[in-house]
């Protein structure tokens, strides 16, 4: 049933709009209930309120959800007639783009009040360039996709294009915004896999200095289950050239480097790849995880780097070990702060 709601937008959007609205009269009438209950929790010793603070988060998830598509809506009932021309495309993507970053900063700013989230860059953050960037990110933790999109966004004032896994269409809100501006879904089956990198290359080949693509080269969400699932595959196909450095990476997943070298090899002369680490949400692995931890002790830190893409090396074994010391050194600053937390808790 999915898939066929995945590849048919005629057919998911009325489905997944029936069920927000389903969910919206639901949280109506049961978030006031759960919002007290919580709150009277919060009395006992010890009490963190947990049941308040993720009710008033999805209240204003749902919010936002509601108020994005009327926008949406809108946006598309006075700019159909005009989107043919180029410059009038561009207006209506800056407008998504635009919503997009509203609605994002409304999530931001309920999550530092529900959850306490807050972000620590480094000491002494590497400037981003001026011209077109290609961000890598590790993929770790809750959330962390939307929070980067949101600092693409707000902070480093670009519009992102993001290579995101096509089950995210299942959110009506992320369905219309992604599908009116560039941006690039990953299929399930072997077959929409394989046509990806070609994707990411148009994507890459028409970026503009404002512009930034936002790739997750590990292609899934870091957790510890799915890196001992990851070794144990490597072993059972026999690939024991990979299982070393696939081994060393205690924090994340080796990076998938297909869809890497497609962006950098079309992005235009100028573009400046940013290698994005951050670490804090990344030990949240299940939802009993985020329950738990709510509200957070610590904040979100976060670091990244700058490379121009005119010193990829290019033939085929450099590149692997250009991209192979650059996920190692995410995953050595991960490591080196998580030490401390591992320690004081010994």
């Amino acid at each position: 049933m999915i898939r066929i709601l995945l590849r048919h937008p005629g057919t998911r959007r009325p489905v997944t709009l029936t069920a927000l609205a389903a969910v919206c009269v639901l949280a109506v009438a049961l978030l006031p209930v759960a919002v007290l209950f919580g709150g009277i929790g919060t009395l006992r010793p010890r009490g963190r309120g947990r049941l308040a603070r993720f009710s008033v988060f999805l209240a204003v998830y749902l919010a936002a959800e509601v108020t994005g598509l009327v926008k949406a809506a809108w946006l598309w009932t006075v700019s159909f007639r005009r989107t043919a021309r180029d410059d009038c495309r561009a207006r209506y993507e800056d407008a998504h783009y635009a919503l997009l970053d509203h609605l994002l900063g409304r999530l931001w700013a309920a999550a530092r009040r529900c959850f306490g989230l807050r972000i620590r860059p480094p000491d002494q953050p590497t400037e981003l360039p001026a011209g077109p960037l290609l961000v890598f990110s590790r993929h770790a933790g809750p959330g962390d996709s939307f929070l980067l999109v949101y600092a693409l966004l707000e902070a480093a004032r670009r519009r992102p294009r993001i290579v995101l896994k096509h089950t995210l269409a299942l959110d009506p809100l992320i369905d219309v915004v992604i599908s009116r501006t560039p941006n690039c879904f990953v299929g399930a089956t072997e077959d929409e896999r394989a046509r990806v990198p070609e994707r990411i290359a148009e994507l890459a080949g028409s970026l503009k200095p404002g512009d930034a693509l936002l790739l997750f080269p590990e292609g899934g969400n870091f957790t510890r289950a799915r890196r001992s699932r990851l070794l144990e595959r490597i072993r059972r196909r026999g690939r024991w050239s990979l299982l070393p450095a696939a081994r060393s990476l205690e924090h994340v997943l080796p990076a998938r480097s297909a869809g890497v070298f497609a962006a950098i090899d079309a992005a235009p002369p100028g573009t400046t790849a940013v290698f994005v680490a951050h670490t804090g949400l990344d030990r949240l692995e299940s939802v009993r995880d985020v329950w738990q931890a709510n509200p957070l002790d610590g904040p979100l830190e976060l670091a990244w780097w700058t490379v121009p893409i005119e010193q990829v090396p290019h033939d085929a074994e450099g590149r692997e070990e250009w991209l192979t010391a650059h996920w190692a050194r995410i995953d050595d600053w991960i490591d080196r702060r998580s030490q401390p937390a591992s320690s004081s808790c010994s």
